[in-house]
């Protein structure tokens, strides 16, 4: 077995991203053969057991304490987090169990690989998105589909998240109200975000028409507006990549998202619903990440109409998000179109999904660059 195991690590060790997935999914495969069906049973018994005593592990500071020490027994820790000994030795004896701590002796435990992932403070977020926002909405679903006769969920005023949480507003407008959970989401989507966008930007302004500006008028004209930008990752990284870039950068999102942000150097931040009329017109990219997956196509449509009237005709929509194969999807990929559809009424889309999204919205599809093969990753580029 452990000659097996160096051979598998040894090809995860020279594997690619893709080829990274291949083993896990082959690593999964076998697991579910060699499962029997009591094994399979519990699995599903135990998916909803682990979610909650993970997030009372985040709570209690659990997986902080241990990734900063060598080895605590119980009675360290109960002191340290106020904790009945008696109930968290059962909650540590669990953990233990399922591989996020590591049960070294009677009553004593260490940190393993991913007890430090938990100890991040991401993972605070990430739980409290999970459990607190997600959790009610998931648990609601399967009954919302029997009362809908199993229909495809299109409005967004009409989902599983408003008959978990007994509310008529929609997830947009109930989040703002909760502080803790909207800033959890905010947190969230900071944490997805990477810089491997940029290739296919790159791609993108190598092949768009160069703008017939003077310089002067190159440096007060936009370039790059983030719509829908929360924090203005995005704007900071192409920034970082290309600190010569001519022309304006700015970041847009709801005022309860931008108003408190601390200044970023060289990017202008503003209020900006994007359903309402676009106020930056002319831009060269009007760039959307994970936008239009969190909205049914109608209001899609809108999206694109606002942006549209404000682009001139050198002008390009980089959208940015998955577009689904037409087999063998990924669970990453695939998850986030069941959480889309219950939150939201969105989807992740298919390509022919958005090619008739854009046909639909008026829009030229200019092309599609995808900048990582394993989770469908893509700039979607439109123009007029």
């Amino acid at each position: 077995m452990d000659s097996i195991i160096s051979q598998i690590q040894t090809l995860a060790n020279n594997a690619d991203e893709a080829g990274r997935n291949d083993i896990l999914r082959t690593l999964r495969d076998l697991q579910y053969q060699l499962e029997t069906p009591k094994d399979l049973f519990l699995k599903l018994y135990n998916s909803h057991l682990q979610v909650a005593v993970v997030y009372i592990g985040v709570e209690l500071g659990i997986f902080k304490e241990l990734a900063k020490n060598t080895t605590l027994t119980v009675t360290e820790l109960a002191g340290i987090s106020g904790a009945s000994p008696e109930l968290l030795e059962r909650i540590l004896r669990y953990l233990a169990s399922v591989g996020f701590i590591t049960n070294v002796d009677p009553g004593q435990f260490q940190a393993n690989k991913s007890t430090h992932v938990l100890a991040d403070p991401l993972a605070d977020a990430g739980l409290t998105h999970a459990f607190d926002t997600c959790g009610p909405a998931m648990q609601a679903f399967p009954s919302f589909l029997t009362e809908t006769n199993y229909q495809n969920i299109t409005s967004n005023t009409k989902t599983p998240f408003q008959k978990g949480f007994k509310t008529d507003l929609t997830c947009f407008q109930w989040l703002p109200q909760q502080p803790k959970l909207f800033d959890a989401l905010q947190k969230v989507m900071t944490a997805l975000q990477s810089s491997d966008w940029i290739s296919a930007f790159d791609t993108v302004d190598n092949e768009t028409p160069a703008l017939p500006w003077s310089q002067p008028q190159l440096l007060e004209k936009p370039l790059f507006v983030d719509v829908g930008g929360g924090h203005g990752h995005q704007c900071v990284q192409l920034k970082e990549k290309h600190p010569n870039l001519h022309g304006r950068m700015i970041l847009q999102d709801l005022p309860e998202a931008v108003n408190k942000l601390p200044p970023i150097d060289g990017v202008e931040i503003m209020a900006q619903n994007f359903f309402e009329k676009q106020a930056t017109e002319g831009a060269r990219f009007y760039y959307l990440r994970r936008i239009l997956h969190d909205w049914p196509d109608e209001q899609c449509i809108d999206i694109l109409h606002n942006l549209a009237a404000a682009m001139s005709s050198e002008s390009r929509i980089l959208i940015d998000e998955v577009v689904l194969p037409d087999v063998n999807v990924h669970w990453h990929a695939a998850m986030g179109d069941i959480s889309m559809g219950v939150l939201f009424a969105g989807k992740e889309r298919t390509r022919t999904q958005w090619e008739a999204l854009v046909a639909e919205s008026g829009l030229r599809l200019v092309g599609v660059h995808t900048y990582s093969v394993s989770q469908y990753n893509s700039i979607i580029v439109l123009g007029l």
